[in-house]
């Protein structure tokens, strides 16, 4: 019974401590009221000022298109719930405090909650302010591949373009395809092309990134490298560019689904400089079949031979309906009842002097939108003059093509600018006696080096897409807006005075002309002349007159008397002006000219070059022969040519080019009792003759083993006197066309050209 009572008092003093206890807590929510209030007051102060830091350093972020952290967004939207909490629980006690004020009296039963609550609330309050530090808010990601929409400059829904990116798309989905080659001279539009087929893989998901970089003649390795870096979210602090390019390469061999497209080519080295390891090239490319690379460039040997493209894509111009659609789309032009017609043929010439090309193209839409017509007009009139293109808005065009110039060697650059004042269709051997003349070419020693030198420098002007091909492998073209670009540039590179399909109307001054180098008048109306062309630097003058008769004074070059190079075409010469002045010329050209008397020729010692194709001359006077430094003579096309004096071309020693196709044919049979004051193919044997284009009416005219003793590289010869020099092809630098009667043998040259030929009948 004791312990029974014992144990119930100590029980009963438990519960009257406990009961003390909680009633002391609770009345000290009461009493501190005021204070637990101010308290949470002051924690929400302190987490408000948190709060509002971390969102300044998350709109930071969002602006540099960084990833936030989801533990700071957690803890943001923590914060924010308790702060609304907070926001409700100041409205009750300021309400509480209205309602006292009311009475007089205030609920204790409403304080003793609000001070609980406020007490609770300051708690949770500390609790995520203390969970407010963080390594860090957030991070960077790679940026998106590529826009999502397309402006209105793309080449979208033009029909060659299309067909393009549709061969590109083919050949990356083709599993045993690791490199594609776009291949196109600057401003046809590989670019958007390309853009177009890297938006057109990330639309369809056809691999994990899509990188587009531009690599560009002016490389700039550094920036290169922190732009695919980015794009791949990963940062190169190496110093040196060695460094970045293998961190890179590393970077770059862990993708193993990417499409990598560098736009704009030049060399091969650049990609190895930045760090972009070429797949399917010395790699395994099973290996490497989710990694693809498409690269564009304007060298098609770069990328056939050092990239190892085995597809590649040539873009070429817009046909002339894709191009005005194109311009139209560009230029807001709506051909319809609304728009004047002269607007519309103003348009429609401007997308002509375009000439397909999209970049010059879009530069002129671009430039024309909004405008009146008026501005359409004057724009219209600057494309019909290139030297004032750099103050239209087709300045973005030539500064792209004016790059391909800029890239070339002094050599080719010269040959470029020559090609461009050149007729529209050039041939090698027209590009080869200027070349000649100007001393061009380095380190040649005859017309066969500089024959192979032109061959070459054309060929590599092919493959960067600066030269078109022609209606043969002996010609070449340059596309219109080249040529007017380069022609811009020629006064101030050649240091040259041209005009060109229009009039001259006044010589320029004398100390102009005193600073010139060159003269290039291409079919140009020439009312006259002066009595003589100031011109102590000249080292060329070209001159194709619109109109025969124009007069050419006596002593016109007598203060010439630097120039290498003189070609006229169209001229009538009675006597040839002034030539005895010019003893330095190295090629004289008198092309589709009437020739009189030529005699004055004999005084050009250094001559190396004589052409008189397609002119009207009779007779060659033997006093040619004082020209020991020949090497090329042509003679084609000279159709009233009938007497070429004996030991004349037996004196020319040097002589490795001779062109007489559709030309003189009047052989001498060597010991013949025929009389015939002419020359004879024997005359031919042990010089130098490299190529040759020449008629033998007659099988006996030639000798037994002409041609048995002529290392011929190129040739065009004509066996008998049906053949007409228009059947002959230009397809093949080797041709044989051989008329024989039926008990007549081939002799053994005959034999050794026929056996060389590729073009034989």
């Amino acid at each position: 019974m004791d312990i029974t009572c014992g144990t119930l008092s100590g029980l009963v003093e438990k519960l009257r401590d406990l009961v003390i206890d909680l009633t002391w807590e609770q009345l000290r929510y009461l009493f501190q009221y005021h204070r637990n209030i101010e308290e949470l007051n002051e924690r929400l102060e302190e987490l408000t000022l948190e709060r509002s830091s971390k969102q300044h350093q998350i709109d930071n972020a969002r602006n540099n298109l960084e990833q936030i952290e989801k533990k700071v967004e957690h803890w943001l939207r923590t914060a924010d719930e308790i702060l609304e909490q907070t926001q409700m629980f100041h409205e009750e006690e300021s309400q509480a405090k209205t309602d006292c004020s009311v009475t007089s009296c205030p609920n204790l039963w409403l304080r003793y909650k609000l001070s609980k609550r406020a007490k609770a609330m300051a708690q949770e309050v500390v609790e995520i302010y203390g969970k407010r530090n963080f390594d860090r808010v957030s991070y960077p990601v790679p940026p998106r591949s590529m826009p999502e929409l397309l402006n209105k400059e793309s080449s979208e829904g033009v029909g060659s373009r299309t067909q393009i990116v549709n061969q590109i798309m083919e050949h990356l989905h083709n599993p045993s395809v690791n490199i594609v080659g776009l291949c196109g001279h600057g401003g046809v539009g590989k670019t958007t092309i390309a853009e177009e087929v890297a938006m057109k893989a990330k639309n369809q998901n056809m691999f994990k990134r899509v990188i587009m970089a531009t690599i560009s003649s002016e490389l700039n390795v550094v920036k290169i490298q922190a732009w695919i870096a980015g794009m791949l979210g990963m940062q190169l602090n190496d110093e040196s560019e060695e460094a970045r390019a293998c961190r890179l390469c590393e970077r770059l061999q862990q993708e193993e689904n990417l499409l990598l497209i560098l736009d704009d080519l030049w060399k091969q080295n650049d990609l190895v400089k930045v760090g972009i390891p070429i797949v399917g090239v010395g790699n395994d490319s099973k290996k490497n079949e989710g990694r693809k690379i498409l690269l564009t460039s304007r060298d098609r040997m770069l990328l056939l031979n050092h990239m190892k493209c085995k597809d590649i894509i040539e873009v070429g111009v817009l046909s002339e309906n894709e191009a005005l659609e194109l311009f139209k789309r560009i230029s807001e032009l709506p051909i319809d009842s609304s728009t004047s017609d002269n607007l519309i043929s103003v348009a429609y010439e401007i997308v002509r002097k375009c000439h397909g090309l999209t970049l010059a193209i879009v530069a002129a839409a671009n430039a024309l939108r909004g405008k009146n017509l008026d501005e359409w007009q004057d724009f219209c009139k600057r494309l019909n003059h290139p030297l004032r293109r750099n103050i239209t808005g087709i300045k973005e065009v030539d500064e792209i093509l004016k790059s391909s110039y800029d890239c070339l060697s002094s050599e080719k650059k010269r040959i470029f600018l020559l090609s461009a004042m050149l007729s529209h269709d050039p041939s090698i051997e027209d590009l080869l006696m200027y070349s000649m003349g100007l001393d061009i070419l380095d380190g040649i020693e005859n017309i066969e080096d500089g024959h192979i030198g032109v061959s070459a420098a054309v060929s590599k002007l092919k493959s960067l897409n600066l030269f078109l091909d022609s209606f043969s492998s002996h010609y070449f073209t340059i596309h219109d807006v080249f040529r007017d670009v380069v022609l811009s540039i020629t006064p101030n590179e050649l240091k040259a005075f041209i005009v060109r399909h229009r009039s001259l109307k006044e010589w320029p001054g004398k100390n102009k002309l005193e600073d010139y180098k060159g003269i290039c008048l291409q079919k140009s109306d020439i009312s006259d002349l002066p009595e003589e062309l100031h011109g102590p630097r000249l080292e060329f003058f070209l001159l194709d007159s619109t109109e025969r008769d124009l007069a050419i004074p006596m002593m016109f070059f007598k203060s010439s008397k630097e120039l290498k190079v003189l070609a006229f075409t169209n001229v009538h010469f009675s006597s040839l002006p002034s030539l005895m002045f010019l003893q330095k010329l190295k090629t004289l050209c008198l092309h589709s000219c009437l020739l009189e008397d030529i005699i004055e020729v004999r005084s050009l010692k250094k001559l190396k070059v004589l052409s008189l194709a397609y002119s009207e001359i009779q007779q060659l006077p033997i006093e040619l022969a004082d020209l020991t430094s020949l090497e090329m003579l042509n003679l084609a096309h000279c159709s009233k040519l009938k007497v070429i004096p004996p030991k004349l071309l037996s004196s020319f020693k040097k002589l490795g080019v001779l062109l007489m196709g559709n030309s003189f044919d009047q052989w001498k049979v060597e010991g013949s009792t025929e009389a015939n004051e002419n020359a004879s193919l024997d005359e031919l044997k042990g010089l130098p003759i490299c190529s040759l284009d020449i008629h033998i009416p007659n099988v006996s005219m030639l000798p037994e083993t002409l041609f048995l003793d002529m290392n011929l590289k190129r040739y065009k010869i004509l066996i008998g006197k049906h053949w007409e020099w228009g059947t002959v092809g230009y397809k093949t630098s080797k041709v044989l066309k051989l008329e024989l009667e039926s008990d007549i043998h081939l002799k053994p040259g005959i034999i050794s050209a026929f056996k060389a030929s590729s073009d034989w009948k």
